[in-house]
């Protein structure tokens, strides 16, 4: 508690001088405003990896007189701010910072402080200092090269690192990727952030270490029993729960992460009158949706930490009234306890404290497709919206789709296009085209880190090594797409993406 009280008090007093500009030291801190010394602003925030040399070398003038170096002592310091442990850094007492940054990578802050020998005059900085290393923050790739798992990692330097798992942990990740997810990262978690590497194999996948990629344990790990059939499918989670969901060959597991140690392990499989829950991902802060498969309805577990169980949902009417039934009222587009589609693609979207745009993508016994929307809202109410027959260009040939934060327009892939279709009324809106040669193998929308942005996997198909490039591009309002940047033949085929910070 007393760690807790410091850490608000430091933050207090660093926010303070970031806006008080220059004060005396009188000695007993009874502070005046001089406003005599400027000292140029530091950069907003500054991402330095490991290691490397670090210069900054701020401007200082004076309202009268000329600036003269000796007069003045210096400080540059780093603080960790609400973090266990609390550390603070002395890195020079030199007016220019130029040092080889050796502080453990995670993000801090950096503060500066220069002081008046003769009059006491402080003046103050601070701003933001992230440290990394090369796997520490930035854009993971999981693609398949012939049969493997391969990891190709891009930091926010912009240095990419192909194999990046086999040159790690001297193997391949497993047989026939699946997926990747972080988990464990949440506000509220006490678990070490982990990678998930998801493969169709004996393993299941293997989870590494956030920071170095460093393999821990094999996904058949992650529970306190042996499971029957090891078939990871998606992780789910939610940054203010500390619940975290996996579904396994359709089942739902969940684990505790707050106060269950560095790497809490999933419990037995949930309870509920359910057969084989979709692949997918509905989990706001507040309650988890899920969709069976075979019983091709929706279901809910509300306020995750309550029991072992998922429900049905409140029966929903779609139909319009009738005199001689007054039960039935027009609620929605579709009635989520009785759908009668199979889903192919779905999630919850919108920001982390308010994920309650649902989304999917549907089919029936025929091949015809469908665009589902629905709202969550806490309580939960599940509020159909609209659901749409889709007979748009190439999306019975589609097998990826993706959506952004707002849940706007339906993103899908065939051959060489992206489609875009929006979700208000089943219509295509833009069309993208690639070069002839280029295959788009999957695209999925950046939820947190730049909410306009797509990540696209194009390959020539071949699934060979370096025989595919990785694409990231602008989203408009209109639903019309820009090519930003482009990592040519880093990659295999590619089949998920995950951004770590």
């Amino acid at each position: 508690m007393i760690m807790k009280k410091y850490k608000l008090v430091l933050l207090a007093f660093l926010s303070v001088c970031v806006y008080c500009a220059c004060v005396e030291d009188k000695g007993n801190y009874d502070y005046i405003e001089l406003n005599d010394m400027t000292i140029q602003p530091l950069e907003k925030k500054y991402t330095v990896e490991l290691f490397s040399q670090v210069k900054i070398a701020p401007e200082i003038t004076l309202k009268t007189g000329t600036f003269n170096p000796d007069n003045y002592t210096y400080l540059w310091m780093l603080y960790t701010i609400f973090s266990d442990p609390f550390t603070a850094d002395t890195l020079s007492l030199e007016k220019d910072l130029d040092i080889e940054i050796s502080a453990l990578p995670r993000d801090y802050q950096l503060h500066y402080q220069v002081k008046d020998k003769e009059t006491g005059l402080i003046c103050t900085q601070t701003t933001e200092f992230t440290v990394i290393n090369s796997f520490s923050m930035g854009l993971m790739a999981l693609s398949r090269v012939n049969d493997d798992a391969n990891l190709t990692f891009i930091n926010v330097l912009d240095q990419i690192t192909e194999d990046a798992y086999e040159k790690i942990n001297g193997e391949i990740a497993g047989k026939n990727p699946k997926g990747l997810r972080l988990i464990g990262d949440g506000m509220l978690s006490d678990a070490n952030p982990t990678v998930v590497i998801m493969t169709d194999d004996e393993r299941g996948g293997t989870v590494i270490n956030s920071r170095d990629l460093v393999s821990i344990m094999d996904f058949s790990e992650m529970f306190y029993f042996k499971l029957e059939t090891v078939k990871p499918q998606v992780f789910m989670k939610n940054e203010f729960a500390i619940i975290e969901f996996v579904i396994n060959d359709g089942g739902i597991y969940k684990r505790d992460v707050m106060g269950n140690g560095f790497y809490p392990k999933y419990g037995v499989k949930l309870k509920g009158d359910y057969e084989y829950m979709a692949p997918f991902e509905f989990h706001d802060m507040s309650v988890a949706y899920f969709y069976d498969q075979v019983k091709q309805r929706f279901m809910y577990m509300p306020g995750p930490m309550q029991g072992n169980s998922v429900i049905e949902l409140n029966d929903i009417a779609t139909e319009e009234p009738n005199p001689e039934d007054p039960g039935k009222v027009v609620i929605g587009a579709f009635n989520p306890n009785d759908v009668g589609l199979h889903m192919l693609w779905g999630g919850l979207f919108g920001q982390d404290y308010a994920k309650k745009y649902g989304r999917a993508v549907m089919e029936d016994e025929e091949g015809e497709r469908y665009l589902l929307s629905f709202e969550a809202i806490p309580g939960p109410d599940f509020m159909p919206l609209h659901k749409f027959h889709v007979s748009t260009e190439g999306i019975k040939e589609a097998k990826t789709f993706t959506t952004s934060q707002n849940g706007t327009f339906l993103y899908y892939a065939y051959k060489n296009k992206i489609v875009c279709v929006s979700f208000s009324s089943g219509m295509v809106v833009n069309t993208y085209e690639f070069a002839d040669g280029q295959r788009v193998d999957y695209v999925e929308c950046d939820q947190k880190n730049n909410i306009n942005h797509l990540w696209v996997g194009v390959s020539d198909g071949s699934k060979a090594k370096q025989s595919g490039s990785i694409v990231i591009m602008d989203m408009s309002t209109d639903g019309s797409l820009k090519e930003v940047t482009r990592y040519e033949n880093v990659c295999g085929q590619i089949v998920d993406f995950e951004y770590k910070e």
